[in-house]
């Protein structure tokens, strides 16, 4: 049979994720919650390594000024660690790039960066995806989970874009890891799913702490909603999953 007449293969259903060092690469403070919250929470249950890498600092993250501008990248870092204290994440990395740049300011930002946007875009994601492989090169981990590539919002397509091009630079270190795209935003079509109904009140209790997010939207609600759905495709009397696009690489444990 072609592949065009070939139905997709369904998701691999996991109840606990392989054993190793694992990265997560969060967009902003709050995403590695809702994307794998869950996952993390089982791998740090089995006693892995977790380090979370925040990209952007979320000073967007507040647009009617609840708090004061310059506070709030250091409320959102105070969230992210009170979120990860719950979760297990034990190191935590803030690079602090600003949130939803206009291509008017890339150059302000970033410095010397090319005139023409579509080059501009181009060499911030290739200097996101260098700055990246310093990381994977030091931590080595077995496991990394980021955001997929069709994720709408800006910030987690270009996170998602970035790991593209390492993995297609640097293909050592795109065979030396599983690599798992979670979503937030966009809800990805799945072809790995955790059992995470075990540890579901972890995530939800990570999410609550987001306060300053909360006063915007009730994710709570959205985050339980979803995982609710993943869980279709899990074993009988599971409760909650969270997907990834991508599949953990055979043999891993």
């Amino acid at each position: 049979m072609s592949d065009a007449l070939r139905p997709p293969d369904p998701p691999t259903a996991v109840r606990t994720p392989p054993r190793g060092p694992v990265l997560v690469i969060a967009p902003h403070p709050d995403d590695e919650t809702m994307g794998c919250g869950g996952t993390l929470a089982l791998h740090a249950r089995q006693g892995d390594p977790i380090h979370a890498v925040f990209v952007c600092s979320g000073v967007q993250g507040d647009p009617e000024g609840y708090f004061p501008r310059d506070e709030l990248p250091a409320l959102r870092q105070a969230e992210a660690r009170a979120a990860a204290e719950i979760l297990g994440v034990r190191r935590l990395t803030f690079w602090g790039f600003p949130d939803n740049l206009a291509e008017a300011d890339f150059a302000a930002t970033f410095g010397d960066l090319p005139r023409d946007p579509a080059a501009q875009r181009g060499a911030l994601l290739d200097g996101f995806a260098a700055k990246l492989a310093l990381v994977m090169d030091e931590d080595r981990p077995s496991v990394v989970y980021y955001p997929w590539s069709g994720e709408l919002n800006p910030d987690h397509w270009a996170a998602g874009q970035a790991v593209a091009r390492l993995r297609a630079a640097r293909p050592d270190l795109d065979v030396a890891a599983s690599w798992l795209g979670y979503d937030v935003w966009t809800p990805c079509p799945a072809e790995t799913v955790v059992d995470v109904s075990d540890v579901m009140k972890v995530k939800l209790a990570a999410t609550a702490v987001y306060r300053t997010q909360l006063l915007y939207r009730d994710y709570v609600p959205a985050v339980r909603g979803l995982d609710a759905y993943r869980s279709l495709f899990l074993e009988a009397g599971a409760t909650f999953g969270e997907g990834f696009m991508g599949r953990y690489r055979e043999g891993a444990s």
